[in-house]
């Protein structure tokens, strides 16, 4: 059934965002499909993180994050953000602009940013869901969306 629901689930077109946390341990940042805005009034998004990524004891303690929604000609900090062998450290040796709330970096030159305070996570399955209110949403162009479809980037036409 699990392959059955990967199959089904890679028909499913998924712009790309990156979501980088601040916590008192520091940054921390991974790219994510899983993303969804719940509610408009308040203003709450969800993201997914599975249980054995690098990252997520940095989102349970976390103030808040960015999530930034990369454009077409972005894939490759997708790549980079995605990458197990990648750690942490070495994804920040670039030195990344910062929000204006909560000052947590964010991807230069992506589509735009949300910042969001940290308000509350699930434990479900193999993954934690979190959800957090966003403080400030930022429109930096209106370049095209990367897409991940069918395990490959894709630019929408």
């Amino acid at each position: 059934m699990e392959e059955k629901i990967k199959s089904f689930m890679r028909n499913v077109p998924q712009a790309v965002f990156i979501a980088i946390a601040k916590s008192p341990k520091g940054l921390s940042g991974l790219t994510i499909s899983s993303f969804e805005l719940v509610s408009l009034k308040p203003s709450i998004t969800l993201i997914s993180i599975d249980k054995s990524a690098e990252s997520l004891e940095t989102f349970i303690r976390a103030i808040g994050w960015t999530i930034s929604l990369l454009s077409d000609e972005q894939e490759e900090f997708s790549k980079l953000f995605s990458n197990n062998e990648i750690s942490q450290s070495e994804r920040f040796k670039i030195n990344y602009p910062k929000s204006s709330f909560l000052k947590i970096p964010y991807i230069d030159n992506c589509i735009g940013y949300l910042e969001c305070l940290y308000y509350k996570h699930l434990e479900i399955g193999d993954h934690f869901i979190f959800l957090s209110k966003v403080v400030n949403v930022e429109i930096i162009n209106e370049k095209r969306p990367l897409i991940y479809y069918r395990r490959g980037y894709h630019k929408v036409l």
